[in-house]
């Protein structure tokens, strides 16, 4: 019973994280609110512009050379997508078991349980293999500095996401503490 408690915190929290993800890709698409990088109309609903924004802070803030882009952003989408797969994946089983809970059998909720256990494993071994591959592309301290900027990005991300929050639901008010700007 502690364990389904424990379990379920952690895919409600999980739940909310992807939520919070798809909404500030969705906020930034919409190109609306103020600050820089993706503001101010600059994201179109076709999301080419957040592209070329995160290509741009990647290769920046890693430094990557022409060379190492040239070789790095094949290996990086194809990573991406499959990343992203997997994770839209667990997040449908996990919202159909959160949805229908109270009808499944014991069995079924445990076949659930390992199938997100399996999900979880999956990405965990996609990383150690994109991990290998990027030894070929990277140096080590680059790819320390890439795990650094993916969780950089998706911050960036957020509070893009919040900062049109403050804008768009306070008249007159952007950012904190009510300054302009």
């Amino acid at each position: 019973m502690i364990f389904m408690n424990c379990y379920k915190i952690k895919m409600k929290r999980l739940i909310f994280t992807m939520i919070i993800l798809v909404m500030a890709g969705v906020g930034a698409m919409n190109g609306q609110g103020q600050g820089q990088g993706f503001g101010q109309g600059a994201i179109q609903p076709d999301g080419e512009k957040l592209t070329a924004y995160k290509i741009a802070f990647f290769t920046k803030n890693l430094e990557l050379t022409s060379a190492e882009a040239e070789k790095f952003w094949p290996l990086y989408n194809d990573y991406s997508a499959r990343k992203n797969k997997l994770l839209a994946d667990r997040l449908s089983t996990m919202r159909y078991a959160s949805q229908n809970e109270a009808n499944m059998s014991e069995g079924e909720l445990a076949s659930t349980a390992d199938k997100l256990a399996k999900s979880f494993a999956d990405e965990a071994e996609m990383v150690v293999s994109f991990n290998e591959s990027l030894k070929a592309v990277l140096s080590p301290k680059k790819i320390i500095r890439l795990y650094q900027v993916e969780n950089q990005y998706k911050q960036q991300l957020l509070r893009e996401l919040n900062q049109r929050r403050q804008g768009t639901g306070q008249p007159g008010m952007r950012g904190r503490g009510g300054q302009t700007g």
